[in-house]
């Protein structure tokens, strides 16, 4: 986790990698996160079956995606601007081992496209493309 921490600008409890199981720096990943059964949304969504919200389980990939880079030195905050083609397959639940994939498909103009999935079991539960940007803080701030 700490090593995670390194990598992403996020904290708990809005961090949705718990480790990294394969690298290849610049080009993809392969990560995991445990869904918890203490997680801040299983006791609303939904009370009697709790199932993880979609929105959680995109975050989770586009975090995942975020470490297929080292941290870079400028400092540079990634903004996620596009979400495409992004199907969700099956529900997740607590105490699912959540596989996270990632691929990056180009590199340029200020822009990453990742291809993305996400899988329990060895079964795809959802799979789309992400698009990002690096800005700088005070860009942000404008």
């Amino acid at each position: 986790m700490e090593e995670i921490k390194k990598l992403l600008p996020h904290r708990e409890p809005f961090i949705f990698v718990d480790e990294i199981l394969e690298r290849e720096e610049g080009k993809k990943i392969i990560a995991s996160k445990k869904v918890r059964n203490d997680e801040f949304w299983v006791k609303a969504h939904f009370p009697d079956l709790p199932v993880m919200p979609g929105v959680l389980i995109v975050e989770a990939l586009a975090q995942a995606s975020l470490l297929i880079f080292d941290k870079n030195e400028e400092d540079l905050f990634p903004i996620f601007v596009k979400i495409e083609n992004f199907v969700f397959k099956k529900p997740i639940f607590p105490s699912n081992l959540l596989i996270l994939k990632s691929e990056v498909l180009f590199k340029k103009m200020g822009f990453i496209k990742f291809k993305v999935s996400a899988s329990v079991d060895d079964e795809t539960v959802a799979d789309g493309i992400i698009f990002a940007t690096l800005k700088r803080k005070e860009e942000l701030l404008k």
